[in-house]
């Protein structure tokens, strides 16, 4: 939350916002900033989830989707540039690394079109993990660390709203796939994809115990899922690597730490960035 616009806002504290005033929200929206897109965008998100109205919620949907339209447009002439391929993979790199630390994954995000995910969010099912976007700076040390780039293959199991694999095909040239269970996530991902022109992006709508595995060189995997859903995942992919025809390209897995007894396949490849750990796959 942003003290500026919370003084706007003339509430004395957060609950005296809730269930939100509308009205000032949007006027809020319309003259303000990312970091007011972030707060009106709360704002809507808790409100959604405080009431049972269907009235109040679809006035709260509106406002979400206002939210949204205003952060594209914010960006519209810099996504104009990435969906021309204008810039280079080096030259949008750096438009992301000099972005504000603090502010960095939101203006990512927003660039992406993948701010602001739906207000709805459906409990998940034992193992399996509620949507949380991965960091970018986890995401281009997976990038770097494993030496990604064009004619390479990176898929994101739990690929959400398409982040991680939307960043691997713009930063590295590298063909970008994801699976992803919900299909509201996955058709966002798509559109979201698709509004960019990444043509050579591909989203599956599947389980990924139902997934068809493919012989790809870089797995990233935001832990999606937890316990017995996790090791058969894994089991998968280590069987049909097991299976592929030696390649001189090596094959990694992106993931939070993992068991090393239990999976002597994987070898850690330097030093861990936040939650993630880059391992080499044999």
């Amino acid at each position: 939350m942003r003290l500026a616009a919370t003084q706007r806002l003339k509430c004395r504290n957060f609950d005296a916002m809730l269930p939100p005033d509308l009205a000032t929200l949007r006027a809020l929206l319309e003259r303000g900033d990312a970091r007011d897109r972030a707060f009106v965008d709360a704002m809507a998100r808790i409100g959604f989830a405080r009431t049972s109205d269907a009235g109040r919620r679809a006035e709260l949907l509106e406002l979400h989707d206002a939210v949204r339209t205003s952060a594209l447009s914010a960006h519209a002439a810099l996504r104009a540039k990435v969906a021309a391929a204008s810039l280079s993979r080096a030259e949008l790199r750096s438009v992301f690394d000099d972005a504000p630390l603090l502010e960095r994954d939101h203006f990512v995000e927003e660039l992406l079109g993948v701010a602001y995910p739906p207000l709805a969010e459906p409990e998940p099912a034992p193992e399996l993990i509620a949507y949380t976007p991965s960091g970018y700076a986890e995401i281009v040390q997976a990038l770097d660390a494993t030496g990604l780039g064009p004619g390479d293959r990176f898929l994101d199991i739990g690929s959400g709203l398409g982040k991680a694999v939307m960043l691997a095909a713009l930063l590295t040239g590298a063909a970008g796939s994801g699976v992803e269970r919900d299909p509201t996530l996955h058709e966002l991902a798509e559109n979201a994809a698709r509004s960019l022109s990444l043509n050579d992006v591909r989203f599956t709508q599947a389980d990924a115990l139902d997934m068809v595995v493919e012989d790809v060189d870089v797995v990233f995997m935001y832990l999606p899922f937890t316990g017995a859903t996790l090791a058969r995942v894994l089991e998968r992919l280590f069987e049909a690597g097991r299976k592929r025809s030696a390649r001189a390209r090596g094959r990694f897995l992106c993931s939070a730490a993992l068991d090393l007894a239990r999976y002597p396949d994987l070898t850690p490849i330097g030093p861990p960035q936040s939650w993630l750990q880059v391992y080499g796959w044999r």
